[in-house]
């Protein structure tokens, strides 16, 4: 092979082509790799911008080229053996700048085509300087011959729209030389190495070497050709005594998290999770070519890799299994370092059993109590893996353990804390489900359950006993003692000592406390037992609960060492900020959504926002969507109108003074825009349904939809709803009844293992699950997931806002009465329908 560096001016200049051969896969690459390469670039259009000539180009990769069928003295045809996602990319960046200068530069179309993008003497196929694979070949001519017309059907299209959005993003008004920066930095400043091949070599063979048959050399493939290599007279027996034991170990992903593991308890949180290669090439770089040291080296990986085995599936007899099994089910894959560490120390004998079990108690307890405190998460991996290179075998290694994680700083709540958090927090949206659900097993477990709760059964689920769609009979039953029901259902419901486990989730439903009671009398589990014991279910029962579960909380997971500890530290509001800043322009959230989703009351939320500069804290208003009478810029000197700010960021206020409801955000939907976990394990839950059920079950399930729809929506929406579901029947379509308390119908279409719906009927409402689409083909591509929107948006009445395309918004079942609006969300289900469809073709 011949290799030099070039740049894409140079590699595409003259009348030839590059043409991606039927081997090779459909272009590929979708907005994180799109974001990254424009990072790159504008970060290279910087350097132009400043002028520094001392400033490196940006190094994009290699590109291997074979020669072509159409080779010639004239003309130049070559086989892109490797590089073509990087290559397409370019070309389609040229394009979008092409197309983007031409609104005030019509030269732009012809300058860029016939330098870059076509050989203009050519004919057919042979004009484009680049032709993609089969597949591709439509959509990319379309881009090159301006014929995209605003859509994107295909990667390649959303790729083009992508740098076109872009550069207008980035276009200076007041700089004339900004685009042609960008130009520059694509055609001169990301270099490439060029690889020519010989003309008699077998392109597909390069091919298939190059791409180690599709899959590309994950980083412990790397580092043991490394290893071997640096092997030349032992090779053979390390492979026998050490790598081959490994590999029959552990799998290919226990492997890569083997090799970072290793590297962190050699550099603490220096250790990067990307860069495990050159982590370990830099290890066996000052090991010197010493085969006896490599040696060591890999029989210290084999040592490791016994460990990680222990830590993945613990044998029975380990004394401390139940610790290691609750680890790996919490998915707690942040703290193997440290426990990497204990079982080093353990091996060696300078710890016992006892001595892991109370460390690993210690760490089981600072997750948990943290989780029910609403902690983020994002510094854990730091916390753990400077403990893991912390420790001792000289120290008493338990107490070492709890000391390290018991400063206030980290958020280790006391006993004292943990009690009111219990109290008051919304515990359901913290963490993943299965840690919620492993929390309340914890609690079952030490109250002498006999009953074996089985977190893989799909019937286990999380119940609420004040359920969380009110009732008239729960309306009555809190405004008993003179409260204000609707407020104290919302700071109640979510709080651990309202939720238990359940197998019979949909069967106790939104019932009275009355029914609920038989029922739970009779589970097999302890706590369910305790509920039934009451005689009414309110503020004051719930509250005695969670004061028993606290109790509980506190033997089962001991707290932070107080000596030295120092002051409590202050209620932790990073999750409310997080909350606002990501809070869209047009939307608007109320102090309950927020209070309930931190675990807070709105009195607090609101005197935090007006006492601190908090982004996006004038969106926030009062639940009947009114700015707060209280409300006040923390910039004593900001005289602007609250209401004429929001209204140009495009709030529409009603002649009350009320935002639109259609551009309010729940708690579901900050949850969903945070990325919390509980977020997707919602979406997916209902999304997943349970195909264990029998037909008898799912008619139950279906009398209990309509029961619900009717009871809740009346006979004339129901009537809509129900003429709505067989249309759709009709069709050869599938329902799909969900399971959990709040009954629900989807219409759904099967696609694979998966099931897609574009509208979900609960008792009131119909949820359009924007926020489920996104992640499944074809309405991945926002472009889809826009024409739904505008689709539904036709009929009167419906305005679902641009900045929900992402979310979960939904309309009234009432609207559906409607003939007007019927038939549009009729003629939004057919053509979702032939959107899936045409797809799959």
């Amino acid at each position: 092979m011949k290799a030099n560096e070039t740049t894409l001016r140079k590699l595409i200049q003259g009348d030839q082509q590059l043409l991606v051969p039927l081997y090779q896969r459909q272009y590929t690459w979708e907005r994180p790799q799109l974001t990254q390469l424009w990072s790159d670039i504008t970060a290279q259009v910087d350097v132009l911008a400043e002028q520094r000539q001392d400033a490196p180009s940006h190094f994009l990769g290699s590109v291997v080229l074979a020669p072509g069928p159409e080779l010639a003295p004239s003309r130049s045809q070559w086989i892109i053996v490797d590089g073509q996602q990087r290559l397409t990319t370019l070309m389609l960046a040229l394009c979008a700048i092409r197309d983007h200068l031409m609104a005030e530069d019509p030269t732009a179309l012809e300058r860029i085509n016939e330098l870059h993008l076509i050989n203009k003497f050519q004919q057919g196929e042979l004009r484009y300087r680049l032709l993609p694979t089969q597949a591709d070949r439509t959509a990319f001519k379309a881009c090159v011959d301006g014929r995209l017309e605003g859509k994107s059907d295909s990667l390649i299209g959303n790729a083009y729209q992508f740098f076109r959005a872009m550069l207008k993003e980035f276009d200076d008004p007041a700089d004339p030389h900004d685009i042609a920066r960008v130009e520059s930095v694509l055609l001169d400043r990301l270099n490439l190495v060029q690889i020519l091949v010989e003309k008699d070599d077998n392109a597909f063979r390069i091919f298939e070497s190059i791409n180690n048959t599709g899959m590309r050399l994950s980083q412990v493939d790397l580092i043991r050709n490394y290893v071997f290599m640096c092997l030349p007279t032992r090779g053979q027996h390390v492979y026998d005594e050490y790598w081959k034991p490994i590999q029959d170990l552990l799998d290919a992903k226990a492997m890569e998290q083997l090799m970072y593991l290793v590297l962190v308890l050699k550099e603490g949180d220096d250790a990067q999770y990307n860069a495990v290669y050159r982590g370990h090439q830099q290890v066996l770089l000052a090991l010197s070519g010493d085969e006896h040291r490599i040696e060591e080296y890999a029989r210290d990986l084999y040592r490791r890799a016994l460990h990680l085995k222990q830590i993945l599936f613990p044998a029975d007899d380990l004394p401390f299994a139940g610790r290691l099994r609750f680890l790996k089910e919490w998915q707690a894959s942040t703290v193997y370092p440290l426990v990497m560490r204990l079982l080093e120390l353990r091996e060696d004998d300078y710890i016992g059993d006892e001595e892991v079990d109370e460390a690993l108690a210690y760490v089981e307890s600072f997750l948990v109590r943290r989780l029910i405190a609403g902690v983020t998460t994002g510094n854990l991996n730091r916390i753990f893996q400077r403990l893991a290179i912390q420790l001792v075998a000289e120290e008493e290694v338990p107490q070492a353990v709890r000391v390290v994680l018991s400063p206030a700083r980290l958020y280790w709540p006391s006993d004292e804390q943990l009690r009111e958090e219990i109290r008051s927090r919304a515990f359901y949206w913290q963490g993943r489900t299965v840690q919620q659900k492993l929390v309340l097993r914890r609690i079952e477990e030490s109250l002498g359950s006999k009953e074996r709760v089985d977190l893989a059964d799909k019937r286990i689920t999380i119940e609420h006993v004040l359920p969380q769609s009110m009732t008239a009979d729960w309306l009555s039953e809190l405004s008993s003692g003179g409260d204000d029901a609707d407020l104290l259902h919302r700071q109640l419901v979510h709080t651990l000592g309202n939720l238990t486990l359940s197998g019979y989730n949909s069967e106790l439903s939104n019932n009275s406390f009355a029914a609920k009671r038989k029922q739970l009398g009779q589970s097999g589990l302890v706590m369910n037992q305790e509920i039934a014991t009451c005689e009414r279910w309110g503020k004051a029962e719930i509250l005695a609960r969670a004061d028993r579960l606290a109790d509980r909380a506190i033997v089962i997971w001991p707290g932070p060492e107080e000596s030295g500890r120092g002051s409590a530290a202050s209620r932790d509001w990073t999750q409310l900020h997080s909350a606002l800043a990501a809070l869209p322009t047009a939307t608007w959230t109320s102090y309950s959504d927020l209070a309930e989703l931190i675990g807070s009351h709105p009195v607090p939320v609101g005197v935090h926002l007006a006492s601190a500069p908090v982004l996006n804290a004038h969106r926030v208003l009062t639940r009947s969507g009114q700015v707060s009478d209280g409300f006040r810029w923390v910039d004593p000197d900001d005289d602007r109108d609250v209401h004429e700010v929001l209204r140009t960021e495009g709030l529409v206020f009603d002649e009350a003074g009320r935002a639109s409801a259609d551009q309010h955000l729940s708690v579901r939907d900050i949850a969903e825009l945070l990325g919390l976990p509980i977020a997707a394990d919602l979406a997916e839950t209902e999304a997943a349904g349970d195909e264990s059920l029998s037909p008898q079950g799912l008619t139950a399930l279906e009398q209990r939809f309509l029961r619900q729809l009717n009871d809740q929506s009346g006979p004339q929406a129901a009537g809509a709803v129900q003429r709505l579901l067989e249309h759709w029947r009709s069709r050869g379509g599938e329902l799909h009844y969900g399971t959990s308390a709040n009954a629900s119908c989807a219409p759904i279409i099967k696609v694979g293992e998966q099931s897609l719906y574009a509208i979900r009927f609960y008792a009131k409402t119909a949820e359009i699950p924007f926020g489920l689409l996104r992640n499944r083909k074809p309405f991945n591509d926002p472009a889809l997931r826009e024409e739904l929107r505008q689709r539904l948006n036709d009929a009167p009445g419906v305005d679902i806002p641009v900045a929900k395309l992402e979310l979960y918004p939904s309309i009234k079942n009432s609207q559906l009465a409607s003939v007007a609006v019927f038939d549009v969300v009729v003629g939004a289900l057919d053509w979702f329908r032939a959107a899936v469809s045409a797809s799959e073709e």
